[in-house]
């Protein structure tokens, strides 16, 4: 036989039985190590292909690719089919290395955008985060309204800043929150910022104009901002609707002392001092008003039972330094200057 015919007959068998064609130069190596090609390898699609979306991992659900074998009925452009086909199959074998994650499955990663306070999904702070039961189910979702309460749990954890800014988020759903407004002014004017601590505090009072705990917060920012008469009108106006509440009173008393009315802030605050025996800051305020009064030994006693009831605070025990030096009593003045400065030392950051 020619080497001519030998030749067409070789071609033909070949196109008879295409499961002898060979495998194109970039789909060898898969094909001999049966591993889907690394994440690196894969290219982005063509101009056109789905506008440059990240390429999805092959799944049961969703794939361009049939995962089983085509007919080996056809020509030689099918037999390259299967080839291609064999080659995004091994994607599945146990030892295929699994693609990147797809933008979807990015996005599921990420946190819960922020919800209203009084949806069904109310966010849960990093700290407070939940896993997945054994099921894979995740927990239910705090209840709604549950923000305010977590808020408070990260003051109390000394977490300011995320309590803050959980209070503005709720804010930004629900614009007459009143507690929010509250609490959120109360937190400002603890870190001196009180001018916008009177915003949120006056935002409330536009939701309730009469609420006592409210209209106390803020005639006592009024104060330290030296506001006397604002501040005397706005917790006058408390002491109306809730005459024998205590911290009215405390507010009032600190007022008096502040605008130089000893006598009477000595005596609100000998009240609150009667009705409420564990209130350091009213003794404090108490002792500092006899002071200023010029009794002294009564400032003593009082101002004992302050460092007493705030051993933290460095002012009453600097203040009986000052008193023990006024009654000649040099040694004890100096142990109380010197508890004071340390005092003052651990406060500082």
């Amino acid at each position: 036989m020619s080497r001519k015919r030998r030749k067409r007959r070789k071609a033909q068998k070949k196109k008879n039985d295409p499961g002898q064609v060979e495998l194109l130069p970039e789909l060898a190596e898969a094909k001999g190590e049966g591993a889907a090609p690394e994440a690196a390898d894969v290219e982005a699609p063509a101009e056109g292909e789905g506008d440059g979306a990240a390429v999805e991992a092959p799944s049961s659900s969703k794939t361009d690719v049939p995962t089983t074998a085509p007919s080996t009925e056809g020509a030689q452009g099918q037999a390259t089919e299967e080839a291609s086909t064999e080659a995004a199959t091994s994607a599945d074998r146990d030892d295929a290395k699994p693609l990147p994650p797809t933008s979807a499955a990015r996005e599921d990663a990420k946190p819960p955008a922020p919800a209203s306070p009084d949806s069904d999904d109310a966010p849960v702070l990093p700290s407070a985060s939940r896993t997945a039961d054994d099921d894979g189910v995740p927990p239910a979702p705090r209840p709604a309204g549950n923000q305010l309460g977590l808020a408070r749990d990260l003051v109390e954890a000394g977490r300011v800043p995320e309590a803050m800014a959980l209070y503005a988020s709720i804010l930004a759903d629900r614009p007459d929150n009143l507690k929010a407004h509250n609490n959120l002014g109360v937190l400002l004017d603890g870190l001196g910022e009180r001018t916008r601590a009177l915003e949120h505090f006056e935002a409330a009072l536009g939701v309730d104009p009469d609420n006592v705990e409210v209209l106390n917060n803020y005639g006592s920012t009024l104060t330290e901002l030296a506001r006397y008469d604002e501040a005397d009108e706005v917790l006058r106006r408390a002491q109306r609707s809730a005459p024998d509440d205590l911290r009215v009173r405390l507010a009032l008393g600190i007022l008096a002392f502040r605008r130089g009315l000893y006598e009477l802030a000595e005596t609100e605050l000998h009240s609150v001092c009667d009705r409420d025996p564990e209130h350091g800051l009213a003794f404090y305020y108490r002792g500092e008003a006899l002071n200023r009064a010029s009794r002294y030994d009564e400032a003593i006693d009082v101002m004992l039972r302050a460092a007493e009831l705030l051993p933290n605070d460095p002012r009453p025990v600097y203040t009986l330094g000052h008193l023990y030096d006024r009654a000649n009593r040099g040694m004890e003045a100096a142990e109380m200057y010197r508890r004071a400065r340390d005092l003052q030392k651990e406060a500082t950051p």
